[in-house]
């Protein structure tokens, strides 16, 4: 377990878990906070520790844990996904085993962004957020949903994937660059998933989103795109274009 730096046993997953989790997920297919806290709550019953709660771990962990889970019980193995070019439905099926080797060689050190305008730098502490902040993000953002229409709903989902980005940044320091000395620092670990959106929002736009640059970039790039990267490119069986943006999302696999 990379946070623990430790290992942590898990037993098997019994039958009715594994009709519960397909049951909910069937059910909420547009709930995210529901499937997600569900998967949680499954991973902290078959845990084999005392006390232990994957809500202290990080989104990377939770993952994990997952792909291991699904590898040992013998769970969900295929993704489907449509070729751009010629529109038909492939079937990619899963080595667990290799997705889990490519989790092993992840760097999960924190990275630093840094970038600056006129008057500060802004130096930005990133990593993959703990899952009770990733739990309590989806609980957010559903609230958004509520008896709003398929438009809305639309704008909303483009909203929750850039405020999805948020939860990575760990901590921020300005410095002014007339008096170096002058600095403000924030750990946004300590801070409520409202309070982290509302302090970003207040950094300038070319800061946050900037062409070829910005750490909401970098972080889609070094943290996003990477871990999706698990899921190798693959050609389509009737055409054989590759699938130039990869096949899909671990977000969107779970």
């Amino acid at each position: 377990m990379n946070s623990l730096n430790r290992e942590v046993g898990f037993r098997d997953v019994s039958t009715n878990e594994q009709k519960t989790l397909s049951k909910v997920s069937l059910e909420n297919d547009s709930r995210k906070d529901i499937i997600y806290d569900t998967q949680c709550q499954l991973i902290n019953a078959l845990c084999l520790e005392e006390g232990f709660s994957v809500y202290r771990l990080t989104e990377f962990d939770r993952i994990r844990i997952l792909m291991e889970i699904y590898q040992a019980n013998y769970m969900k193995s295929d993704i489907t996904y449509k070729c751009k070019a010629c529109g038909t439905e492939n079937v990619y099926k899963l080595d667990f085993q290799k997705i889990i080797d490519r989790f092993d060689k992840f760097d999960l050190s924190d990275r630093i962004f840094t970038t600056e305008d006129s008057n500060y730098t802004y130096k930005f502490t990133l990593n993959y957020p703990l899952v009770r902040n990733v739990s309590n993000f989806y609980r957010d953002y559903m609230k958004k949903y509520r008896n709003v229409g398929e438009a809305e709903r639309q704008v909303l989902d483009n909203l929750g994937n850039i405020e999805y980005v948020n939860l990575f940044v760990k901590g921020v320091e300005l410095i002014d660059k007339k008096d170096p000395d002058d600095r403000l620092s924030a750990d946004l670990t300590l801070m409520t998933y409202a309070e982290v959106e509302k302090f970003i929002d207040q950094f300038p736009q070319n800061v946050i989103f900037s062409e070829g640059g910005g750490v909401m970039n970098y972080i889609t790039k070094e943290f996003i795109e990477r871990l999706n990267g698990v899921f190798q490119y693959e050609k389509c069986a009737h055409c054989g274009a590759e699938s130039d943006e990869g096949i899909g999302s671990l977000v969107d696999f779970f």
